[in-house]
């Protein structure tokens, strides 16, 4: 019997561990966004034909231009042209930036040291520290 308690008491220690450790990755991600980055470059995907996707093509190119700054305040607050905006994680790599509605953005997230890559289905930013 005691082999049995101490076998189920290892295996919720260990699962306890684990959501531990998944848990401290992410929030580590999260805190790299936290910072003041140049724009590079932007990619346009050449693929949004409809009115709609010009206009927002549009708007990219001037709110993403080669050498503005977006700043990430802290956990929740953007800088966007001086602009204050509210952001949020949705997964991992996954960011919002706006409030839910029409107005959000999603991005795709690739952070790798002093670079990073927002992308969705119009555009690629490339950023900088």
């Amino acid at each position: 019997m005691r082999k049995g308690i101490k076998t189920i008491l290892c295996i919720i220690i260990l699962a306890l561990t684990l959501s531990l450790l998944g848990g401290c990755s992410s929030g580590i991600y999260k805190k790299e966004i936290i910072e003041t980055w140049t724009v590079n470059e932007t990619e346009f995907n050449e693929n949004n034909d409809d009115v709609f996707s010009g206009l927002q093509t549009m708007l990219y190119s001037m709110v993403f231009q080669p050498g503005s700054e977006i700043e990430f305040v802290n956990k929740d607050k953007v800088s966007i042209m001086g602009n204050s905006s509210s952001y949020k994680w949705i997964e991992d790599g996954k960011l919002q930036i706006g409030d839910d509605g029409d107005d959000a953005i999603l991005f795709d997230v690739e952070i790798k040291k002093d670079a990073m890559t927002l992308e969705n289905q119009i555009v690629k930013i490339y950023l900088s520290k």
